[in-house]
């Protein structure tokens, strides 16, 4: 029982990272877990550049507003 948790948490997981984890992530770690953690951080890392690069196309999300 305790497994097929373990294996849906980790379908989840992966599910919610859109599916794939990039290469170069797979050869850096050896376990599933650390590679999801390792491809979630990226996303952020990631989306945090895109909001940066947004936000000076467009202006501060409190300028917009006002």
């Amino acid at each position: 029982m305790a497994t097929a948790m373990m294996e849906n948490n980790l379908n989840r997981a992966l599910e919610l990272l859109g599916g794939s984890i990039d290469p170069e992530i797979e050869e850096s770690y050896a376990s599933i877990e650390a590679r999801i953690l390792a491809q979630a951080l990226e996303n952020v890392e990631l989306a945090e550049q895109r909001l940066r690069e947004i936000q000076k196309l467009v202006g501060d999300f409190e300028e917009v507003l006002d």
